[in-house]
């Protein structure tokens, strides 16, 4: 705290022009293809072919086989040391590594690494907390890296705007004591449509991120490690969970905080119907579409020219722009025969079989460690009831759960705000429980009682 205090004045005073200019200064894409992804990547996704407007998450050549092999690196001034250059605690840098999609092709993925501003004074070494983020849109402007001095940013040629507003809980844990890595998810950063809310490449993404922030931090491979999210990060967090055996099983995983967890696109997709966020459904189909370009032609299908407008316009926008966009649209006015988003999905066996199966449906593989899963029972945006399912699905798989619910009455209905408020009421009680596994706490268990 004497830092922030010693230097807030000046940290304040400056961070308007950085936040803004962060993201406008970036080198302008050229039209040579980008080196370093899989050809069966750009058949499907013509996007991943074209290099990042900041040459920092470019991916080079030839890019490591190994998942979670540290590509590059380069240092990241943040919000509470903007002018720190040396090894000052809560330095924070930003990484390029290794991950791979939901068929194993490798890719450069982008995030950042945060070293404690406090001295970690619980049990064993220093714990490593990697968050997966909230949404912040499917735009490479929208990455929670390139906001700027980690905290906001605009960029001006197309006023995307990043805010990062997570950044108050990443501090919270570094001055907790806990190495801090912040992964910004497959294709959100990097070059490449961001594939939202598909937990395969979203959990791949977190898992390599704490493989490549423990190697870059110089820590030991087997450092106590646990994962964090909430919304969109709650479902990355537990995506990284579930793969963690198969995937990383040399992470020495301590434990996993979901909160409010988009486990069932069937059921999130209902709700976020006439919602503020309309927006997010755009990303999750865009992603889809990314993956399997067999669907394709389900755009002129469905979709009118309106439809059309909102899946184009999603495919690059961060959420702000998103609201302003399309909040509160009806899906049923983007659709040629006035069918909702939810009820397509529902009858479609295409759309279906893509996004309920195992990539985007959590809850169909065990845990190795204990879970907290937490839920707002009047949450607007994610349905209490399939985070429930979900949490009862991993019981079932023996897993040690917590299944905790937030009753928070309900406050205007799909404004958000019943969705948002646990996410800053409940971060103690997630932080908690974190601590207590890092710690070797016995883990509660309520499996069988909610």
């Amino acid at each position: 705290m004497s830092i922030f205090r010693r230097r807030s004045a000046a940290v304040f005073s400056v961070t308007a022009v950085t936040a803004v200019t962060a993201l406008a200064l970036g080198t302008a894409a050229s039209a040579v293809a980008a080196p370093g992804v899989p050809p069966s990547l750009v058949e499907s996704d013509p996007t991943i072919a074209q290099p990042a407007t900041d040459s920092f998450y470019t991916p080079p050549a030839e890019i490591p086989d190994n998942p979670g092999s540290l590509i590059r690196s380069q240092f990241a001034p943040q919000l509470l040391d903007a002018f720190d250059v040396g090894d000052a605690p809560g330095r924070a840098d930003k990484i390029l590594y290794t991950s791979t999609t939901q068929n194993g092709e490798k890719v450069a993925t982008s995030g950042v690494v945060l070293e404690p501003t406090g001295k970690w004074t619980g049990k064993g070494p220093t714990p490593t907390l990697v968050f997966a983020p909230g949404t912040r849109g499917a735009g490479d402007d929208c990455a929670p890296s390139r906001a700027g001095v980690q905290f906001a940013g605009v960029n001006l040629s197309n006023a995307a705007v990043n805010l990062n507003y997570e950044y108050p809980f990443y501090a919270a844990a570094s001055a907790m004591g806990y190495r801090v890595i912040v992964a910004d998810l497959i294709g959100l950063g990097t070059p490449g449509q961001h594939t939202y809310v598909n937990h395969t490449e979203e959990g791949h993404a977190v898992l390599d991120a704490a493989r490549a922030g423990l190697a870059f931090s110089g820590a030991p491979e087997d450092s106590p490690v646990a994962f964090y999210g909430y919304s969109q990060g709650g479902g990355a967090a537990a995506g990284a969970a579930e793969h963690a055996a198969s995937y990383a099983p040399e992470l020495n995983v301590k434990g996993t905080f979901a909160g409010a967890p988009p486990a069932s696109l069937d059921a999130v997709a209902g709700a976020i119907d006439n919602h503020m966020i309309e927006g997010v459904l755009g990303y999750a189909l865009n992603g889809a579409l990314a993956r399997h370009p067999e669907l394709a032609s389900l755009q002129d299908e469905y979709f009118n020219d309106e439809g059309k407008r909102y899946m184009a316009s999603t495919a690059n926008e961060c959420i702000g722009n998103s609201v302003a966009n399309w909040a509160f649209r009806d899906t049923r006015t983007l659709t040629k025969d006035g069918r909702s988003f939810s009820e397509i999905i529902r009858d479609d066996e295409r759309l279906r079989n893509v996004l309920l199966d195992s990539n985007y449906k959590l809850g169909s593989r065990a845990l190795n460690a204990p879970m907290m899963v937490l839920n707002g029972r009047n949450d607007d945006t994610i349905p209490w009831g399939q985070a429930r399912d979900t949490a009862a699905d991993y019981c079932a798989s023996d897993g040690t759960v917590k299944f905790v619910t937030d009753e928070t009455p309900s406050v205007l209905p799909r404004s958000v705000i019943n969705h948002a408020v646990p996410m800053i009421s409940q971060v103690g009680t997630g932080f908690q429980y974190i601590n207590d596994r890092f710690n070797d706490v016995p883990a509660p268990s309520n499996c069988g009682q909610f």
